[in-house]
């Protein structure tokens, strides 16, 4: 396994890839760096609490994925919480596990940052979920996002072709977030963990940052997530976050409720 030399933003790291992950599409790969990891690392702040109650989060896990066809490097992160317990429209949702999702990427042909992608907020019919994405543009715009996830392989509930599920993107101009040096500042801004990228112009209440441990989003703990955590399993498809939305998600198979409102909606929703 021979580890991988990278330049970003003038300094340099050395990756290890790992070849037997097999959580991602043909022509990527997985790798970590620890000092990377941490250069980068996510500034979650909680002015509200929303992140603490009923307990902090567990630890922040980061994997790196690799496209070498492209020369895209994503940096992704999940912050993973215990147990969410969460009112939120009158909808219960309170439940055991919560995984929430920042990514980085980067150019690595040109050495340099490219976008920042938040799970954050989005429409009810996309059960309030939606994506961040802070890159080039140079004016804010929103638009809804059809995907279909990795099929079974690299996403394990993607059965034979993969799954179809909608999402909001909001795509901002990365001028506007703000960083602590290289970090992305974010905050959370619901009882459900999602986030917000902070935008230039609003105070920053650094004195609510979360002190979040660090670790490998390896093997081991990828699949006791997805096969383990058995009263709310990963819904996550981390396999191809290069293409848009970045965050894309689908109900494990024991989630029938969820699977089939996601099913009508699609049918609804779809173009005729």
């Amino acid at each position: 396994m021979n580890s991988v030399n990278l330049e970003i933003e003038g300094k340099s790291y050395v990756l290890e890839p790992d070849t037997q992950d097999k959580y991602v599409v043909p022509g990527a790969s997985v790798a970590y760096c620890s000092e990377m990891a941490e250069d980068f690392k996510p500034v979650v702040i909680d002015p509200q609490g929303h992140g603490t109650e009923p307990f902090p989060p567990e630890f922040m896990a980061y994997r790196i994925v690799v496209d070498s066809e492209k020369r895209g490097v994503c940096l992704l992160y999940e912050v993973y919480w215990k147990r969410q317990d969460c009112t939120w429209r009158d909808l219960n949702k309170d439940h055991d596990h919560d995984y929430e999702q920042i990514q980085i990427h980067f150019d690595a042909q040109a050495s340099r940052m490219q976008r920042v992608i938040v799970s954050s907020v989005g429409p009810v019919d996309c059960a309030g979920h939606g994506v961040e994405v802070y890159s080039g543009v140079t004016a804010p715009e929103a638009r809804r996002v059809n995907y279909s996830t990795s099929p079974k392989g690299p996403y394990p509930w993607g059965g034979s072709h993969g799954q179809k599920w909608f999402t909001q993107v909001r795509e901002m101009p990365l001028e506007m977030l703000v960083f602590s040096e290289m970090r992305p500042i974010v905050r959370l801004v619901s009882c459900y963990h999602v986030f917000a990228g902070m935008k230039r112009g609003r105070p920053v209440a650094m004195e609510t940052e979360l002190d979040i441990d660090l670790r490998r989003l390896d093997r081991g703990l990828l699949e006791r997530w997805y096969y383990r955590h058995a009263k709310n399993r990963f819904g996550r498809d981390l396999s191809k976050p290069f293409e848009e939305p970045y965050v894309m998600y689908y109900p494990p198979p024991e989630d029938w409720a969820s699977r089939v409102a996601y099913a009508l909606l699609w049918l609804f929703a779809s173009p005729k």
